[in-house]
């Protein structure tokens, strides 16, 4: 028997298993999932992009959120609706956020046309709220893969990956880059360590302070400040690590 004839059942399962992992590693992520716990599991988006995302939000092209992503906020569709053509037409990966745009009767069949034109294989991901216009859904129900559209429980139309965090601190997040926030900021989620470990000790021996210690214990007779709590734009920030991990898949 040859032998490339012999070997080929067992190539063929290895891939079959391959790509099995690969499978639910990507379901892991698309699943709904805890917010704290999908920030501890999700890449953040790369140092490369960092000035970038500082960007405003009122940039006539998609912002650049790296790796080839853009990042386009439509404020009133009708004005969007030129910068998304032409991201359709260039096979660029896009993040359309629609969630608090505003839009006229006639702008809904206009989206489906621009929303049409996108090429085959290009990743698109729809962020939408409560607030999304009722009139856009039709333009959205066609969406071919690779295509999800992302929010907050009770969003319009009912998103496939539902995310985990409240509808008003959703619109903070949303308002924050609009105040000025950078939007490395808003998508990163950093959480600060409470503890003083050994890392920490290193790092200041290393910044020249031989006597490091531990902070003190804090006076259990006087009342513990509140820590104010990171905003974060959990559905930008999901919709990210989805596009990380369809890279991920293509690479393996």
């Amino acid at each position: 028997m040859n032998f490339r004839h012999a070997a080929l059942p067992a190539l063929l399962r290895l891939r079959q298993n391959s790509r099995m992992r690969v499978l639910a590693l990507l379901l892991a992520v698309v699943a709904p999932l805890p917010a704290v716990a999908a920030d501890a599991a999700s890449p953040a988006p790369s140092a490369a992009a960092a000035p970038a995302l500082a960007a405003k939000a009122d940039a006539s092209e998609p912002f650049d959120l790296g790796e080839g992503l853009g990042y386009l906020r439509a404020h009133r569709v009708a004005d969007a609706l030129p910068v998304l053509e032409r991201a359709m037409t260039s096979g660029q990966a896009l993040v359309l956020d629609l969630r608090f745009a505003t839009a006229a009767k006639s702008d809904a069949p206009a989206l489906a046309l621009a929303l049409a034109q996108r090429a085959p294989a290009a990743p698109l991901f729809v962020l939408v709220s409560p607030q999304t216009p009722a009139m856009l859904t039709s333009a959205l129900a066609g969406l071919r893969p690779p295509a999800l559209t992302l929010g907050v429980d009770g969003s319009l139309p009912s998103p496939a990956v539902v995310v985990a965090q409240p509808a008003d601190v959703d619109r903070r997040a949303y308002d924050a880059l609009e105040s000025g926030m950078p939007l490395g900021a808003l998508i990163t989620g950093k959480i600060e360590k409470e503890r003083f470990d050994e890392a920490e000790l290193v790092k200041e021996f290393e910044h020249g302070n031989p006597n490091a210690a531990p902070p003190a214990d804090p006076d259990p007779s006087q009342p513990a400040a509140e820590k104010a709590p990171v905003l974060t734009d959990r559905v930008l920030q999901r919709a990210v690590h989805l596009h990380r991990a369809l890279l991920a898949l293509k690479r393996n």
